[in-house]
């Protein structure tokens, strides 16, 4: 049964089908010949409709269990817009998610078990797919168009290719149920610590976070939003451009970056001062202390 219990064993075949092959074959002999199982029409007509639900039941347990077995290989799509991430003066829009619990942890240790391998690693045809590919890259045209249709990304493809975006499906597949994550506004006075390798979506969740405080108001107004980003990446600068032109704040978007003066704002550290003496302790302050550098110290 798909149902919940103590023991819950969800990578294994969809017995439940064979119960609805039977419940639907039954009340079709229900229906065409009532006479063979000694009901008269009417009888017949009640008779099929109570197989047809119980086979709707088993039907929905069986789609539980393929649909679990589908999300441990392959995430269900999940695309948004930048125009579609919400903005909340209250919340703070992480993405979609679940909260974790035994069970799952229970799940995720099923999926590394030798006899639940099948139901996790790719299959067959979608390996021996993978391999045409790599053989055929540099194959003349007639015989390239196989390797397109290959990695043609549709459901009408039974061997497409995983969406290039990294990181384990399982981790997410393990609960058919995910929902908004949100996080609220007050909490951010804290730090925020975002573990990751390479290429599993670092810099895309900062992306997100930054989209919302650009467009965010506060009292009618847009809030006061710095980045430092010693990484350097050209795509969050151009991300952070387009948000907040999109946000009518492109006059208030300002770059520092020393490696490109044509396009960074200037400041100038000793342009404004109260008292004169001011601009010397400034110099002063960038130079070392030791060694050579501290007769200059002395001197400005």
């Amino acid at each position: 049964m798909a149902q919940p219990h103590a023991v819950e064993v969800l990578l294994r075949p969809a017995v439940e089908l064979y119960t609805v092959a039977v419940c639907t074959g039954a009340a079709i002999l229900c229906l065409v010949a009532p006479w063979s199982l000694a009901l008269n029409p009417l009888l017949g007509l009640g008779s099929a409709l109570a197989f047809l639900t119980f086979g709707a039941i088993r039907l929905r347990d069986a789609w539980v269990i393929l649909r679990y077995r589908r999300n441990i290989r392959r995430l269900p799509h999940y695309v948004m817009t930048s125009r579609d991430v919400p903005v909340s003066q209250q919340r703070l829009f992480v993405g979609r998610g679940f909260r974790w619990e035994q069970r799952h942890t229970h799940r995720l240790m099923q999926t590394y078990r030798p006899e639940f391998r099948r139901y996790v690693e790719p299959t067959a045809i979608y390996r021996a797919a993978r391999r045409l590919e790599e053989q055929l890259e540099f194959a003349p045209f007639p015989v390239s168009t196989l390797a397109r249709a290959l990695a043609w990304d549709s459901p009408l493809n039974p061997a497409r290719p995983l969406p290039p975006v990294g990181g384990m499906p399982r981790l997410h597949g393990i609960e058919p149920h995910e929902v908004d994550v949100t996080l609220p506004l007050g909490e951010r006075v804290g730090h925020t610590l975002v573990l990751g390798t390479t290429r599993v979506g670092k810099t895309r969740l900062a992306e997100l976070f930054i989209t919302q405080d650009i467009r965010r108001k506060v009292c009618g107004e847009h809030e006061v939003v710095i980045v430092f980003d010693p990484k350097g990446d050209a795509d969050l600068l151009k991300r952070m451009y387009v948000e907040a032109k999109r946000a009518g704040r492109e006059g208030e978007f300002y770059v520092f970056h020393l490696g490109w003066p044509d396009i960074s704002a200037r400041y100038n550290a000793v342009g404004r001062f109260g008292r004169i003496s001011e601009v010397a302790t400034r110099i002063a302050g960038q130079l070392s202390g030791e060694g050579n550098s501290a007769a200059f110290r002395e001197f400005a």
